[in-house]
């Protein structure tokens, strides 16, 4: 009777270690996909940024900066990071609307939407032609643990997300 009463006493135990643990564990999880998140828009920015303006075009005079490269490499390079593909690319006034969704083998992850804000500069004094590349990314955090996404699910207000932003500014001399 002892021993039951023992093996009663593990059992609760380790259903109470559980549901303190998994949130701890879960918030290991989000801070590491934050910091991926950060780098994967840092990383593209710096691919991308150096893909808007051509080689050849670096060497001359007036450097110009072409959109459609830019963009390209951005989301070649986000979507790599993450096993996402692009569904569409959306101009605003000053930028781009990316939407990315995880590939179908991919259940990690949510959709992603990155909003990137471009701007050109040229300084006539130093004769420098300066990009700014804002790059904002949000996705709702998809609970890895199934006590977590029990939570969430059953609670409106537990809604996680994860947001990044990152700037890129790339500078060539004329």
């Amino acid at each position: 009777m002892g021993e039951i009463k023992i093996f009663g006493y593990i059992l609760i135990a380790v259903v109470f270690l559980t549901a303190i643990v998994m949130p701890l564990f879960e918030m290991f999880f989000i801070y590491r996909e934050r910091l991926m998140l950060s780098d994967a828009l840092y990383n593209s920015c710096r691919v991308a940024t150096e893909a808007g303006y051509n080689y050849s075009d670096i060497r001359k005079i007036d450097a110009i900066w072409h959109d459609e490269y830019f963009l390209e490499a951005f989301a070649k390079t986000f979507a790599t990071s993450f096993g996402l593909d692009l569904l569409d690319t959306a101009p605003t006034g000053a930028g781009y609307i990316l939407r990315f969704r995880p590939n179908p083998s991919n259940e990690i992850y949510n959709d992603f939407v990155v909003t990137l804000t471009i701007k050109q500069e040229y300084d006539t004094i130093d004769k420098k032609t300066t990009a700014e590349v804002t790059a904002e990314a949000t996705s709702p955090y998809r609970f890895k643990h199934s006590y977590m996404r029990l939570i969430s699910e059953s609670n409106d207000k537990l809604n996680y997300e994860l947001a990044s932003r990152r700037e890129y500014v790339m500078t060539v001399d004329n």
